[in-house]
């Protein structure tokens, strides 16, 4: 049996908050959070009639906070259905183990263990335990790490798991993540403001993308010492976006620097870890992003590809899913809820 409550005095001294969750069975607990989520697998590893649990469970757009109580240990599993998300646990008491591959960690209080859900194996949440988790949709880590790398990417970031406090970059993720939680908890008031979550969702996927280890964060560091491209990489990057809306070979890019393709493409190579031909399709997808986000175009979709020369519906849309993490409608749908709510 799930119970909703809204303000119980009795309660907020037993648990040290007002739960709007809480039963006294594993399957209650099952049930609520798969209505107010997702589904998922789970398991008890003790006495499930005998679990009184209780949580406060709040979502805002890409953003979902779960502050929760256990009393004894259970099991985690994501699946194929599962909302795939990328979860930064803070165990306050017990602890949490995470199992990646072959490697499993264990984060108690004063650590934070973050993974992407579908790149995960079980996770076991040890009781009695308390803990805060916030989930972010992994379509706002996608789309920022395509605005960051400026290509398309589909391969798993293979994140490190343990954001380590004591660092300046652990710092600054985990700061991030305890201020969205305390501002979403308890309907806080970063739920009345469709625009802040957006802009915190943004600013923590770069957070992490930036500063936490992963399979690409060589080449976040490669690109900080090589930054500065020579005069004709710059130059030729110049010339696309100044007629981007134009059709133009690279060929033509070359003679328009004045040097040979192959020089081209080889500076595109070694300074943007691409080919000219691909960054050109970038930034006019990027172009195509930008004016699905803004609520006042009216043009339709394919005369917006048109203009910025993708021709062919169905590969544009795949191309765009796998950069984004959403469909071109999508986007626009997003843009207009978002701009219904600060209108």
């Amino acid at each position: 049996m799930v119970w909703l409550r809204s303000n119980n005095s009795r309660r907020e001294h037993d648990y040290g908050f007002v739960p709007t969750l809480e039963g006294d069975d594993f399957e209650s607990m099952v049930r609520a959070f798969t209505t107010g989520y997702g589904v998922f697998g789970a398991k008890p590893l003790g006495n499930d009639r005998a679990f009184n649990w209780a949580a406060d469970m709040r979502r805002g757009g890409p953003l979902t906070a779960l502050h929760s109580v256990y009393p004894t240990s259970w099991k985690i599993r994501t699946l194929d259905e599962s909302p795939q998300h990328l979860a930064l646990f803070i165990p306050h008491k017990g602890s949490f183990q995470l199992t990646i591959g072959n490697r499993t960690v264990d984060g108690g209080p004063g650590q934070i263990l973050m993974a992407n859900n579908h790149e995960a194996d079980d996770r076991v949440v040890h009781g009695p335990h308390r803990s805060d988790v916030l989930f972010l949709d992994w379509k706002v880590v996608r789309r920022t790490l395509f605005s960051l790398l400026e290509t398309p990417t589909l391969e798993s970031l293979d994140l490190e798991p343990v954001v380590d406090l004591s660092t300046p970059a652990g710092r600054l993720i985990g700061n991030l993540t305890q201020t969205v939680i305390q501002g979403m908890r308890d309907g806080g008031p970063l739920l009345s403001s469709p625009l802040a979550l957006s802009t915190m969702s943004e600013a923590l996927a770069d957070l992490v993308i930036r500063f936490a280890q992963h399979r690409l964060s060589g080449h976040f560091e490669k690109k900080k010492v090589s930054a500065v491209a020579p005069w004709h990489v710059r130059r030729a990057i110049d010339y696309m976006h100044a007629n981007i809306a134009e059709p133009f070979t690279m060929s033509m890019v070359a003679d328009e620097v004045g040097i040979s393709l192959r020089a081209l493409q080889t500076g595109f190579k070694t300074f943007r870890g691409t080919s000219p031909g691909a960054y050109l399709r970038t930034i006019r997808l990027k172009a195509v992003h930008d004016q699905l986000r803004d609520p006042l175009n009216q043009q339709t979709l394919r005369d917006i590809c048109m203009t910025w020369g993708f021709f062919h519906p169905g590969r544009f849309s795949a191309i765009y899913r796998s950069a984004f993490g959403e469909s071109p409608r999508d986007t626009r749908l997003r843009a207009a809820i978002g701009f219904g709510a600060t209108a």
